[in-house]
């Protein structure tokens, strides 16, 4: 079951579906209404003859063959009535008769005429057959835009009561959501291709119709119900696509989703919507109207007359006709058969086509230009209310991307600026947050001298300017200090990858990393080579300006180990660097040296082959799959010089699944003080926090841990730098 979430300040939409179909349909009548109605009426008196046809010819058959039988006696009543019976269920059969048919009684009579009726009857029935094809598959789309959009306007009835939703449902939703304007639109629109289609058929040979005239006016529908279709499925679309958009598309999707574009196609552009919709509203409806004022049009010529007399030269020409024909009783035909002109029947029907039609035009216009205001006004204003609200700190503000267009893009592009303004407001609202802590209390331990100093002021009143100057002295000496760890904290910044800079290779990742000082002698590295993440968690030897120092070189020795050789193995980077920082450091090995070093776990991540490889000096990793912990252990030995023999750094390689979680750490979490007896955090207590928190996204693990750690703390002091990096495979 998925929990309902309903969006703050929205109130949720009915699902449209039955009022779109309806409408749509209305419309589409609505343009070809005069041509139905005329062939309708036309062929409405079919439906009465056909059936008085079949009663008065079974009746007529039915007393020649009782007069004919019954004075021989030899057939009684039960067999008449058999035989009337499959001479009417069997009429094709007669139409191919010409000739008298005999019994064995030696009885004739001629069935020709019953096959001349059923003849007749066929092709009166075309017609009425045509009209029962439409509707039934009318209702067969409406079924089935019903059972295809039943779903949704489930999913959304039980938002609207706030009830959870079956995951199967949101999912089906979800995925058919996008699709929901070009499927109903086929769906209406089939019916009328299919009817269009057998109208086709069955109009191509003109003796499937009682007259030529009726042949020609479905010909003429046919073009016109084409014309209508078109306009029907674009309608339909927008419509729904509308909907969509500025309805439906917030109550399904995440906010987390719908910060970038979820449409399969990209790069839609809002001037084809408006060509697209101009073309609705002006040029098919006037395709329409021409549609109807071309089909009125008749030529003289198929009046089929020699000439014209004057009355009728008066008809066609009308005043001109005094003009042109003055002094002529009888006008030749040939002078005018090029000509049109319109009777009385064609020019309702035109005029009653070009009406609907300007009708159907003012309704798209409308409808049209509320959908495309809505649908550009509406991301528009909610774009501008959430850059006015930006403030660059505090809750994060994100903007819906509705469309896949210019303004879905700029939408997209206002999420991922506020997502990064975000960040390095924060970043530097705890780096200040921390120099403060630092200020304070180093502004503290001055604050105390000072006052012990003005104790003692009555005692030692000679040694006062000599206090005032050690004062002095020590608060310049202190800013200076600051000056210089803040300026190598900015450098150490700057070196170590950036937070968002992760993001491009991990999906999933949180660091948490909390130096006891300004700066730390932790860091962390990260390097993408072919299609292979190398990252890599390091404890340089102290802490503050001397780790840092030490952690610097170390980053800068990685870079280079790297940029240098390609295909190295985890083992044959450690050893490059223990072999770089012996070097640089000038060790020797000689008694009493200092023995400053690193221990670090590097690890190089393979997704296509979903292989590990790991290599550790002194610094473990953990691999959580599933239940379990794996503990991957290093080698016993830093990089650098330490008392026993240097021996060559081991690899190991781990087979990984899709959802592990792999963690790196330095010992700063671990070997935290803090609890009722002030004992170390312990790793056993760290490997079972890390398999509580394992189901949840990286950040929620980042937030907990981080919990953990202060309320483990409470108020002893940090005693050494801190960093967790937890990465989602």
């Amino acid at each position: 079951m998925v929990k309902n979430k309903s969006v703050p300040g929205k109130s949720v939409p009915k699902f449209y579906g039955l009022r779109i179909y309806l409408s749509s349909t209305i419309l589409y009548f609505m343009l070809v209404i005069p041509f139905l109605l005329f062939i309708g009426y036309q062929s409405f008196p079919e439906f009465a003859e056909m059936k008085k046809m079949f009663t008065n010819d079974s009746t007529a058959l039915a007393d020649s063959l009782v007069i004919a039988l019954d004075p021989f006696g030899d057939i009684n009543e039960h067999d008449i009535d058999s035989i009337v019976n499959n001479a009417i269920k069997s009429g094709e059969r007669y139409a191919e008769a010409d000739t008298a048919i005999s019994d064995d009684s030696g009885l004739h009579f001629e069935v020709s005429r019953q096959g001349d009726h059923m003849d007749s009857l066929k092709k009166r029935r075309n017609i009425p057959k045509y009209f029962a094809i439409l509707f039934i598959l009318l209702f067969a789309g409406f079924l089935a835009g019903f059972l295809y959009n039943i779903r949704f306007k489930r999913y959304f009835k039980l938002k609207r009561q706030n009830r959870e939703i079956p995951e199967k449902l949101h999912l089906f939703c979800k995925k058919q959501l996008l699709n929901t304007p070009i499927v109903n639109s086929l769906i209406l629109v089939s019916p009328n291709l299919l009817v269009f289609l057998y109208a086709l058929i069955f109009v191509i040979a003109p003796s499937n119709f009682k007259e030529e005239f009726q042949r020609h006016m479905f010909i003429q529908l046919n073009y016109l119900s084409l014309v209508a279709s078109v306009l029907e499925f674009l309608f339909v679309y927008y419509w729904q696509k509308h909907r969509v958009h500025i309805r439906y598309i917030d109550h399904i999707y995440t906010e987390e989703e719908l910060r970038v574009q979820v449409f399969k196609r990209k790069g839609g552009k809002i001037r084809n919507r408006f060509l697209v919709a101009s073309g609705m509203t002006t040029f098919l409806p006037l395709v329409i109207v021409m549609v109807y004022l071309i089909l009125s049009l008749t030529t003289i010529k198929e009046l089929n007359l020699d000439s014209l007399s004057k009355e009728q030269g008066e008809l066609l020409l009308g005043p001109w006709n005094a003009i042109v024909n003055s002094a002529q009783e009888t006008i030749p035909i040939e002078k005018y058969e090029k000509l049109f002109y319109v009777n009385a029947i064609d020019s309702i029907v035109m005029l009653a086509g070009i009406v609907n039609g300007i009708l159907v035009s003012f309704i798209y216009l409308l409808l049209f230009i509320r959908w495309a205001n809505l649908d550009i006004t509406r991301p528009v204003k909610e774009l501008l209310v959430n850059i006015k609200n930006t403030t660059g700190g505090g809750e994060e503000r994100y903007t819906i991307v509705r469309t896949n267009d210019e303004i879905g893009e700029l939408a997209e592009g206002y999420n991922e600026m506020t997502s990064k303004i975000h960040t390095y407001v924060e970043s530097i609202s705890k780096m200040n947050r921390e120099l403060e802590g630092k200020v304070k209390e180093r502004t503290s331990e001055v604050v105390q001298q000072k006052e012990e100093i003005e104790a003692q002021k009555e005692e030692i009143e000679a040694q006062l300017d000599m206090a005032t100057l050690q004062r002095d002295t020590i608060l310049s000496q202190k800013d200076q200090i600051l000056d210089s760890i803040r300026y190598a904290e900015r450098i150490q910044s700057a070196i170590l990858p950036p937070a968002h800079h992760l993001s491009d290779y991990l999906s999933d990742h949180f660091v948490l990393f909390k130096p006891r000082d300004i700066v730390s002698g932790d860091f962390y590295w990260t390097k993408q080579q072919d299609d292979k993440l190398l990252i890599a968690v390091a404890d340089c030897t102290g802490h503050g300006v001397p780790g840092a120092f030490l952690s610097m070189l170390g980053i800068s020795a990685m870079n280079e180990i790297i940029n240098r050789n390609e295909g190295l193995r985890a083992n044959e980077i450690l050893e490059r660097l223990r072999d770089f920082m012996i070097t640089s450091l000038h060790q020797t090995g000689s008694k009493g040296e200092s023995q400053d070093g690193i221990e670090i776990a590097l690890c190089i991540i393979d997704p296509r082959n979903k292989t590990l490889e790991f290599a550790g000096a002194n610094r473990p990793v953990y691999l959580v799959s599933g239940d379990s912990v794996q503990h991957i252990r290093p080698d016993r030995m830093p990089i650098g010089i330490y008392d026993h023999k240097v021996l060559p750094f081991s690899s190991q390689k781990i087979k990984i699944e899709k959802n592990d979680a792999l963690y790196l750490f330095s010992d700063g979490f671990v070997d935290q003080l803090g609890g009722p007896l002030r004992k170390t955090f312990r790793s056993r207590k760290f490997r079972n926090l890390l398999l509580e928190v394992q189901n949840k996204p990286m950040e929620d693990q980042k937030r907990i841990l981080n919990d953990t750690l202060e309320a483990w703390q409470g108020d002893v002091e940090q005693i050494d730098d801190i960093l967790v990096i937890g990465i989602r495979l």
